[in-house]
């Protein structure tokens, strides 16, 4: 983020601020924020250099941020590590799926065919929700079973772009190569490119099978994101050329006399532009999904500077000069002044009866809890060192602020550690219910049961829940969003 898009230190306009003041009500950069040890609990409380107060980390919108810059980073996802695994390991799915449907009986032909669909599909589905989750490389999914992880994203990605290759087979099957109409095959190409990334947004967020095929929906939604979701669509123009391209070269390796790794790599380069365009999708929602009622507000505000460090020093308190006191004139003194007498001699040290023992070392002090490094870390937005620590606690937590433990569930849904997501998730359900964070905390682990783990039922019950106990609140909204109408 720009240091120009940021708010900037009341007391140093040039510098950006990253924590708030509420007591000075003062935006304060870290020369302005005092980190200080609080020895009663041992923990490090922020504090405002100038009046002492409590200081709060400084939170903007993920849409301060320039949208651009992060469309422009997709292009690399697929060409980092773990993306070059994935298009490797996608593709050998969809390879052998593809010749397994060419060559078998009906049956297994079927079988084939969803495992082909449902594995394009699946990956891109996968990319878009956790990309809107924060992830900034790929991950496994975990695979729950073939229904969820094959036949419904089969079906979910044919349904949701049935409205784009319906018409383009008409269209080819009626006219013929030498009288296709260009302005209609035009028009054609232009709503493609407005519909296709809703269409995948629609599709991988959850929404049932019959509004993937309502325009209506897909156009509504597509005018509350307004212009970001234009700028997704102008980069669909050059991505379309760019696979446009790879295809060529997925081809010519694909006739290469190389059994079995030619038909690989040719698949796993042809993934590459549909990758892309999936991450693209994934930002959209992570950027601006608070627009459409997807996520919770709540979410989409980060520090304003993630990993700054107070460097502030607490002010020394004023300590008033000593009252002289009342001297009498000289004219009214009636004693000559006397001399002081002299200090009397220092008497010599009486002698040592006993020989001096060695003086005991000086007590080492206790390392620092666990506990409280973890706190430091998590305010401090060091998300991998605080997790790290988290790791490190025994099964049965001790007591800690809601905010870590929903942090380091957070966290570790990111990098697709669910089974600590789920245990932290529910540490602040189950024993900080009156929590501001709890709402949210719940939702989140909602989520993670129904796009994560396959558990729909145990999501729909934590959503009947928010409802239930936290009305009014935007986690409650968000939750019966997703349950099914009444």
């Amino acid at each position: 983020m720009s240091d120009s898009a940021l708010p900037h230190c009341q007391f140093h306009p040039s510098a950006a601020a990253s924590w708030f003041c509420p007591a000075c009500k003062a935006n304060l950069c870290p020369g302005c924020t005092v980190l200080e040890l609080q020895e009663s609990s041992n923990t490090e409380l922020l504090s405002c250099g100038r009046c002492g107060g409590a200081a709060e980390v400084l939170k903007v919108h993920r849409s301060q941020a320039p949208f651009g810059k992060r469309l422009l980073g997709a292009w690399l996802y697929p060409l980092r590590p773990s993306g070059l695994v994935a298009l490797v390991a996608v593709g050998a799915v969809v390879a052998f799926s593809r010749w397994v449907f060419q060559y078998a009986p009906l049956l297994p032909g079927l079988v084939a065919l969803a495992a082909w669909l449902g594995s394009f599909w699946g990956s891109l589905f996968w990319i878009v929700r956790s990309t809107s989750m924060g992830a900034q490389h790929f991950t496994a999914p975990d695979f729950q079973s073939i229904h969820d992880d094959l036949v419904d994203p089969a079906i979910r990605g044919v349904v949701a772009t049935a409205l784009i290759w319906v018409p383009g087979a008409l269209f080819l099957w009626h006219f013929d190569e030498t009288h296709r109409p260009l302005p209609l095959f035009g028009l054609m190409l232009l709503i493609t490119l407005l519909y296709a990334p809703m269409a995948l947004l629609f599709a991988a967020t959850g929404e049932s099978k019959l509004s993937l095929l309502n325009p209506v929906k897909v156009v509504g939604i597509s005018v509350k994101l307004g212009r970001p979701y234009l700028m997704v669509v102008a980069w669909m123009v050059p991505l379309a050329l760019v696979h446009a391209l790879v295809m060529m070269v997925a081809a010519w390796v694909s006739s290469l006399p190389i059994p079995l790794m030619a038909p690989l790599v040719a698949e796993a380069i042809s993934l590459f532009a549909p990758f892309v365009m999936a991450r693209l999708i994934g930002l959209l929602l992570y950027a601006y999904g608070d627009r459409v009622g997807y996520g919770v507000d709540s979410e989409f505000y980060e520090p304003a500077l993630p990993g700054a460090k107070p460097r502030g020093k607490k002010r020394a308190a004023k300590v008033p000069a000593p009252q002289q006191r009342e001297t009498h004139r000289p004219e009214l003194q009636r004693f000559t002044e006397i001399e002081p007498a002299s200090a009397p001699a220092a008497q010599p040290a009486p002698r040592q009866r006993f020989i001096e023992l060695e003086p005991e070392p000086a007590p080492v002090a206790a390392p620092e809890p666990l506990e409280a490094r973890l706190v430091r870390a998590v305010e401090a937005n060091a998300l991998d060192e605080a997790l790290a620590l988290y790791r490190q606690l025994p099964e049965r937590l001790p007591p800690l602020p809601a905010a870590c433990h929903l942090a380091m569930g957070q966290k570790a849904a990111t990098v697709g550690d669910y089974t600590l997501a789920v245990r932290a998730l529910k540490q602040v359900a189950q024993h900080s219910p009156e929590d501001p964070l709890a709402p949210k905390s719940c939702v989140i682990l909602a989520r993670l049961y129904g796009e994560r783990l396959g558990d729909a039922a145990s999501a729909q019950k934590l959503y009947r829940h928010v409802v239930g106990r936290y009305p009014g609140t935007d986690a409650a909204r968000f939750a019966q969003s997703r349950l099914p109408p009444a």
